[in-house]
């Protein structure tokens, strides 16, 4: 079961970033090359860094969802 919840949390950040791309491909192929996020003291630069923390707060919400279907919530690794 575990492995199914697996297979089926990677397909849907597989879609997400799949979905993400093909938006960035039509609305700002530059981003690509621009790299401006690159930049010190840019909104681009904090951009990204909100845009990356809430990817990462997602894949947190993911993975503890399946750990706590899994009833291993509360047990440390």
């Amino acid at each position: 079961m575990r492995a199914m919840a697996r297979k089926k949390n990677i397909s849907l950040l597989r879609r997400r970033r799949d979905d993400i791309r093909e938006w960035l491909d039509i609305e700002a192929p530059f981003t690509d090359v621009d790299q401006k996020h690159l930049d010190a003291d840019t909104p681009e630069r904090a951009y990204w860094h909100h845009g990356y923390q809430a990817a990462l707060a997602d894949i947190i919400n993911l993975l503890d969802a399946e750990r706590r279907k899994s009833g291993s919530a509360g047990i440390l690794n």
